[in-house]
């Protein structure tokens, strides 16, 4: 998976073309992981770019994957909160299905959204992918699952945390059905071929044992009750 969230490569690069960045432009990445977006930021705009992922196995990759614009890019290995990025620092902020980084369940949406804006110049904007919920999770998914039902929010619950803060949202899309079968898929698949490859490693099969879980869970429930949104942001001047 090139993203680690739904949206297939041709909606990020979709949304890519509608963004105002140049050259001069600075942008963050929390959640950046192998750097996949990052690497599509620098090839399109030439800009400035930072990557946030704690992930160091991850970051590696990401340094490989963007060694041509080595001048132009950074990452960092620590949490988000240890940064201290200065205020009005970036013309854009993303953050595609890393709201986690910014703190616990409940409070880590509105989290991301206030403090990507207190870095975010004004005029800028702040791009956010966060999961929400279709519909009433059944008791039995979240107990299979172990998700917490205050994790997420409806998709207008979502908009609305930005509204709340001064943010005016500008652009919303939800990631289709066949998006998150496949988003899903490419995980279970990754998990049974790993496990055919390594017969006997009990923490593999431990994995493949999880994700059958999740799986039935997804079959049965969560393909109609969990979505997943990406928002466009714009600070106010």
């Amino acid at each position: 998976m090139l993203f680690n969230n739904p949206f297939s490569p041709e909606r990020i690069d979709n949304l890519l073309d509608e963004l105002w960045l140049t050259a001069d432009s600075k942008v963050l990445d929390v959640g950046c992981g192998e750097g996949e977006l990052i690497l599509r930021l620098v090839q399109r705009f030439n800009c400035e770019a930072v990557g946030v992922d704690v992930d160091e196995t991850a970051v590696q990759t990401a340094h490989q994957k963007t060694a041509n614009f080595a001048p132009n890019v950074t990452f960092h290995t620590a949490p988000f909160a240890e940064l201290n990025f200065p205020a009005n620092q970036f013309d854009a902020c993303f953050s595609l299905g890393a709201t986690h980084a910014f703190g616990e369940v409940g409070e880590a949406l509105d989290n991301a959204l206030a403090s990507l804006k207190a870095i975010t110049k004004p005029g800028g904007l702040i791009i956010l992918g966060d999961g929400y919920w279709r519909q009433e999770p059944d008791p039995a998914y979240l107990q299979m699952t172990g998700i917490d039902p205050k994790e997420l929010r409806t998709h207008d619950e979502n908009i609305a945390a930005g509204q709340k803060i001064g943010l005016e949202c500008v652009y919303a899309i939800k990631a289709s059905r066949q998006e998150w079968d496949h988003f899903e898929g490419a995980f279970w698949l990754a998990a049974e071929r790993d496990l055919l490859q390594n017969l006997g490693d009990a923490q593999l099969a431990a994995k493949v044992s999880r994700r059958r879980i999740w799986k039935k869970a997804y079959w049965q429930w969560g393909r109609e009750t969990m979505g997943f949104g990406l928002y466009v942001f714009l600070v106010p001047l």
